[in-house]
């Protein structure tokens, strides 16, 4: 005997046997929830769209500055030595200026006016004496075993023991190289230097032979000061030949002065 369902109770079936399936919305018992907390409807004019996610920050990409492939030495020798720090009194100005030789030593440097330069040597006990317009100076260094080596004091005075110029061994040399001719190799930032050696006496005279001194700063996380490194050559042994030489991190680079001692080339 078949059973015969009617159209009406075959819709029924179809419906419950959908509302029985796993996962099924039930729409009546969400529906019943409105009104409830975290179900309210808000209002037209209280719907709030959410602010756009903003885009995800990029960083940006700062490419190394180009490498120096040739650099003029032109009006660099001993430029540093007028152009650093200096004093004025009634014999006129008085320039001040720090530089090293080849062993890599301190030297202060002072060119009083209408005087040839003078160079001495920055150490314990220290002690150089000049006339300039019939005036008197010297210079030394005042040390104190508190103080790091690099903070202690160059001071010049005159004849009566006023002092006419001071300054901490550090912050000269930072002026320094401020003064030095900007040069990049392997990517890093170095300054070039180009001066007379001392020669003998004390305090010493300028020496015909000449040094070149490549200076790379170091910086901390923060971009300060940490510390230098010097890489000081005998320019007589770049001049119309090539030097190979190893600089900051162990980059290679080869030196080469032209025969007029006019250019600088560089080559990695």
């Amino acid at each position: 005997m078949k059973t015969v369902l009617s159209a009406s109770a075959l819709l029924l079936l179809c419906v419950a046997r959908a509302l029985a399936l796993p996962g099924a919305i039930e729409l009546d018992r969400l529906s019943g929830g409105l009104g409830a907390e975290g179900f309210a409807v808000p209002a037209a004019d209280r719907v709030v769209n959410p602010p756009p996610t903003p885009p995800a920050a990029v960083a940006d990409v700062v490419a190394p500055p180009p490498d120096d492939a040739a650099v003029s030495l032109s009006g660099l020798l001993d430029r540093h030595w007028t152009t650093v720090d200096s004093f004025s009194d009634p014999a006129g100005e008085t320039y001040v200026s720090g530089t090293l030789d080849l062993n890599g030593d301190g030297w202060l440097v002072v060119s009083p006016p209408r005087v040839a330069p003078l160079m001495i040597k920055i150490e314990r006990g220290m002690s150089g004496a000049w006339t300039a317009g019939g005036r008197r100076y010297a210079a030394d260094l005042n040390v104190n075993i508190f103080r790091a080596r690099l903070n202690n004091v160059l001071e010049i005075k005159d004849g009566s023991g006023a002092t006419v110029w001071n300054r901490r061994i550090i912050d000269l040399f930072q002026r320094t190289y401020d003064a030095g001719r900007a040069v990049v190799i392997g990517g890093r930032p170095y300054r070039l230097f180009l001066s007379h050696l001392p020669g003998g006496g004390r305090p010493a005279a300028a020496s015909s032979a000449l040094g070149l001194c490549l200076i790379y700063d170091q910086l901390d996380s923060s971009g300060r000061h940490d510390q230098y490194d010097f890489y000081r050559f005998d320019f007589s042994a770049l001049v119309g030949k090539s030097l190979p030489v190893r600089l900051y991190g162990g980059d290679l680079a080869t030196l080469s002065a032209s025969s007029d001692g006019e250019s600088l080339t560089i080559s990695r």
